[in-house]
């Protein structure tokens, strides 16, 4: 009976399959009309009627899950989206699209960005203290003034991103590929860019305590490091 609850939920939620949301949605649901089910049954009706008198209730929820997942979409496809001073704790916006979005002086402690396009986007002052940005484009995305404590970045593009002024204090970039990506002023006590590849990347700021151990880079960058007193005894100059 709960291969037939899930065949028809699978129908119900056949257009919106892509959305995680929509996937945890279904699974409590399909969990709830299991209970509805068995509810109906200490009741006294058979198990073909009860089937079917909670196999019939699934309509009653199919259209307020169409307007779940149209919303669903609207979030992962905005341009321009203003989310600015807003509490977005422990949020899960994985695979998100939001060109030009505005997450100024906003709360995403703890959330998860991995996979999204958040090229162009503004986290000014924001508090993103253990966010996932892995695997997400953050191509001249503006993370300045920013709390990046346990941040992670694994696989992301970050072409011209800029954490002006940001804490990035023990945040790993290892293996990354840097491309004008701006520290100016930003905290990088503990920072690790370790077989990373930097390209006209500018370290206005203290690098004494960053470690750039078989990074390779540009000869412009490498004098802008040795300017600042980084430890560059073992990176490659191109």
């Amino acid at each position: 009976m709960t291969d037939t609850l899930r065949e028809h939920l699978d129908k119900v939620f056949s257009s919106h399959e892509e959305l995680k949301t929509m996937v945890e949605l279904k699974e409590e649901l399909l969990q709830n009309l299991q209970e509805r089910m068995q509810d109906l049954k200490e009741e006294g009706y058979d198990d073909e009627t009860a089937l079917e008198m909670t196999v019939n209730s699934i309509g009653e929820v199919s259209e307020l899950i169409g307007a779940i997942g149209e919303n669903s979409r609207q979030m992962q496809q905005a341009v321009g989206m203003n989310l600015s001073m807003s509490n977005l704790e422990n949020s899960d916006l994985r695979q998100v699209t939001v060109h030009d979005g505005k997450f100024n002086a906003s709360n995403l402690r703890n959330s998860d960005f991995s996979g999204a396009d958040l090229s162009e986007s503004s986290f000014k002052a924001s508090n993103l203290e253990n966010v996932k940005f892995d695997g997400a484009n953050l191509t001249r995305t503006k993370i300045t003034a920013a709390n990046l404590k346990g941040a992670s970045f694994k696989d992301a593009r970050l072409d011209g991103t800029d954490f002006s002024s940001s804490n990035l204090s023990s945040v790993s970039f290892d293996g990354l590929t840097l491309n004008q990506t701006v520290f100016n002023k930003a905290g990088l006590k503990g920072t690790t860019f370790k077989n990373a590849t930097l390209m006209n990347v500018s370290f206005k700021t203290n690098v004494k305590k960053a470690d750039f151990d078989g990074a390779v880079m540009d000869k412009l960058t490498y004098a802008i490091l040795q300017g600042y007193g980084a430890k560059l005894e073992n990176v490659t100059v191109e």
